[in-house]
């Protein structure tokens, strides 16, 4: 009775779909606007630092990453920057991290290669924290991060 049962209703549903199937297809435009995202970004993270020398000299052209523990993996994929001419570095996160639950605590930043005049212990994991969040636009900061 039960494999009956479901015949029916899979035969029921294949059939309502073939009826309505031409009214059903929708835009790549209104397919967005339905599951609430692509082109149309609902919220940013934005991260800013500097990477400093142990004289308090800026390191430009170090690359830097954020790795954030999601709870699904043990680590995350790196989101990768460079410093510019003053040491500072901008990271846009990508979506996909947006909404981990206690970001500050989840992320941290890491120098990842440092220029040769700089050459140090850059084993340095620092961590983030939260300066605004206003109309689903977050600012972190790690602040002054000092290579020894």
């Amino acid at each position: 009775m039960r494999f009956l049962f479901r015949a029916l209703t899979l035969v029921f549903m294949v059939a309502l779909g073939e009826a309505v199937g031409d009214r059903m297809r929708w835009t790549r435009k209104e397919m967005v606007e339905i599951a609430g995202y692509g082109e149309l970004k609902l919220s940013s993270v934005i991260l800013t630092a500097s990477l400093l020398s142990s004289s308090s000299d800026p390191i430009s052209g170090a690359t830097v990453g954020i790795m954030c523990h999601t709870g699904h993996r043990r680590r995350s994929k790196v989101i990768k920057a460079v410093t510019n001419d003053f040491g500072q570095f901008t990271i846009d996160l990508p979506s996909d991290l947006h909404a981990i639950p206690d970001l500050d605590k989840a992320c941290s930043i890491k120098p990842l290669s440092v220029p040769k005049p700089y050459r140090c212990s850059h084993k340095i994991h620092r961590g983030i924290k939260l300066v605004s969040s206003s109309n689903g636009l977050r600012f972190y900061t790690a602040g002054n991060i000092t290579l020894h």
